[in-house]
Protein backbone atom coordinates (compact mmCIF):
# COMPACT_ATOMS: atom_id res chain seq x y z
CA UNK A 1 0.00 0.00 0.00
CA UNK A 2 1.10 3.70 -0.65
CA UNK A 3 2.12 6.13 1.48
CA UNK A 4 -0.57 8.57 2.19
CA UNK A 5 1.30 11.66 2.92
CA UNK A 6 3.44 13.30 -0.37
CA UNK A 7 5.89 16.03 0.21
CA UNK A 8 6.10 17.86 -2.67
CA UNK A 9 10.02 18.36 -3.37
CA UNK A 10 9.18 22.36 -4.93
CA UNK A 11 8.47 25.80 -2.91
CA UNK A 12 5.73 27.62 -4.15
CA UNK A 13 5.98 31.55 -3.96
CA UNK A 14 3.37 33.15 -1.80
CA UNK A 15 -0.24 33.98 -3.90
CA UNK A 16 1.25 32.39 -7.35
CA UNK A 17 -0.67 29.32 -9.09
CA UNK A 18 0.45 25.73 -8.78
CA UNK A 19 -0.23 22.45 -10.24
CA UNK A 20 -0.98 19.43 -7.66
CA UNK A 21 -0.99 15.94 -10.01
CA UNK A 22 -1.35 12.56 -8.82
CA UNK A 23 -3.51 8.98 -10.05
CA UNK A 24 -6.55 7.70 -8.03
CA UNK A 25 -6.54 3.74 -7.66
CA UNK A 26 -8.86 1.50 -5.37
CA UNK A 27 -7.98 -0.89 -2.90
CA UNK A 28 -6.40 -3.16 -5.46
CA UNK A 29 -4.42 -0.58 -7.49
CA UNK A 30 -7.12 -0.15 -10.28
CA UNK A 31 -7.22 3.55 -12.06
CA UNK A 32 -10.55 5.49 -10.94
CA UNK A 33 -11.90 7.80 -13.30
CA UNK A 34 -14.63 9.74 -13.32
CA UNK A 35 -17.62 7.58 -13.94
CA UNK A 36 -16.47 5.08 -11.13
CA UNK A 37 -15.78 7.94 -8.36
CA UNK A 38 -18.82 9.00 -6.19
CA UNK A 39 -16.79 12.44 -4.77
CA UNK A 40 -13.62 13.75 -5.02
CA UNK A 41 -12.83 16.55 -2.60
CA UNK A 42 -10.06 19.17 -1.16
CA UNK A 43 -9.19 20.39 1.95
CA UNK A 44 -6.51 23.21 1.80
CA UNK A 45 -5.16 24.30 5.55
CA UNK A 46 -1.88 25.53 6.83
CA UNK A 47 0.03 23.72 9.26
CA UNK A 48 0.03 25.84 11.99
CA UNK A 49 -1.29 25.83 15.37
CA UNK A 50 -4.76 26.82 14.43
CA UNK A 51 -4.82 24.88 11.10
CA UNK A 52 -6.65 27.62 9.41
CA UNK A 53 -8.48 26.53 6.48
CA UNK A 54 -6.90 28.59 3.34
CA UNK A 55 -9.54 30.70 1.02
CA UNK A 56 -12.51 28.33 2.06
CA UNK A 57 -11.16 25.21 0.48
CA UNK A 58 -13.02 22.59 2.63
CA UNK A 59 -14.23 19.24 1.03
CA UNK A 60 -14.88 21.24 -2.21
CA UNK A 61 -15.78 19.27 -5.18
CA UNK A 62 -12.98 19.13 -7.32
CA UNK A 63 -14.46 16.18 -9.38
CA UNK A 64 -13.68 17.69 -13.09
CA UNK A 65 -15.16 20.84 -11.12
CA UNK A 66 -13.54 23.90 -9.45
CA UNK A 67 -10.05 23.46 -9.46
CA UNK A 68 -10.00 19.93 -10.22
CA UNK A 69 -10.08 17.70 -13.21
CA UNK A 70 -9.95 13.93 -13.54
CA UNK A 71 -9.28 11.81 -16.90
CA UNK A 72 -10.49 8.28 -17.36
CA UNK A 73 -7.32 6.93 -16.84
CA UNK A 74 -7.65 8.46 -12.92
CA UNK A 75 -5.45 10.72 -13.15
CA UNK A 76 -6.16 13.89 -11.52
CA UNK A 77 -4.68 17.54 -11.69
CA UNK A 78 -5.29 20.33 -9.20
CA UNK A 79 -4.75 23.99 -9.97
CA UNK A 80 -4.30 25.96 -6.95
CA UNK A 81 -5.11 29.59 -7.26
CA UNK A 82 -2.98 32.69 -6.01
CA UNK A 83 -5.72 33.34 -3.32
CA UNK A 84 -4.90 29.43 -2.79
CA UNK A 85 -0.95 30.17 -1.92
CA UNK A 86 -1.19 32.83 0.64
CA UNK A 87 0.77 32.94 3.62
CA UNK A 88 -1.76 32.20 6.56
CA UNK A 89 0.29 33.51 9.24
CA UNK A 90 -1.24 37.18 9.27
CA UNK A 91 1.97 38.51 7.99
CA UNK A 92 2.32 41.21 5.59
CA UNK A 93 5.39 40.27 4.11
CA UNK A 94 8.57 38.32 4.73
CA UNK A 95 10.28 41.52 6.78
CA UNK A 96 7.11 41.51 9.91
CA UNK A 97 7.72 37.45 10.44
CA UNK A 98 10.70 36.49 9.43
CA UNK A 99 10.04 32.79 8.61
CA UNK A 100 10.91 32.28 5.26
CA UNK A 101 8.38 28.88 4.83
CA UNK A 102 4.80 27.95 5.29
CA UNK A 103 3.35 24.21 5.44
CA UNK A 104 0.59 23.99 3.74
CA UNK A 105 -1.36 20.43 3.47
CA UNK A 106 -4.20 19.65 0.59
CA UNK A 107 -6.38 16.83 1.80
CA UNK A 108 -7.39 15.45 -1.37
CA UNK A 109 -10.65 12.74 -0.81
CA UNK A 110 -12.33 10.45 -3.07
CA UNK A 111 -15.25 7.93 -2.83
CA UNK A 112 -16.48 5.58 -4.94
CA UNK A 113 -18.84 2.08 -5.03
CA UNK A 114 -21.86 4.37 -4.40
CA UNK A 115 -19.32 6.19 -1.49
CA UNK A 116 -19.05 2.64 -0.20
CA UNK A 117 -15.27 2.67 -0.57
CA UNK A 118 -13.28 5.65 0.10
CA UNK A 119 -9.09 7.05 -0.13
CA UNK A 120 -7.30 9.83 0.66
CA UNK A 121 -4.11 11.82 0.33
CA UNK A 122 -2.23 14.27 1.68
CA UNK A 123 0.26 16.74 0.13
CA UNK A 124 2.29 18.91 1.77
CA UNK A 125 4.49 22.01 0.45
CA UNK A 126 6.16 24.53 1.62
CA UNK A 127 5.07 28.28 0.08
CA UNK A 128 7.76 30.81 0.34
CA UNK A 129 6.59 33.94 2.11
CA UNK A 130 7.67 36.63 -0.52
CA UNK A 131 8.90 39.81 0.24
CA UNK A 132 7.44 42.89 -0.81
CA UNK A 133 3.74 40.89 -1.44
CA UNK A 134 0.98 43.14 -0.64
CA UNK A 135 -1.85 41.66 1.01
CA UNK A 136 -5.12 41.44 -0.51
Amino acid sequence: MAEPRTVLPDIVAEKSTCRITGALVDEAGAALGPAQLTALTLTLYALIDTLPIINTNTDKNIKNANQGTIDADGIFTLTLAPADNAIMSGADSLETTGALNEWHRALIKWTWAGGAKAGMHEVDFKVRNVSKVVPG
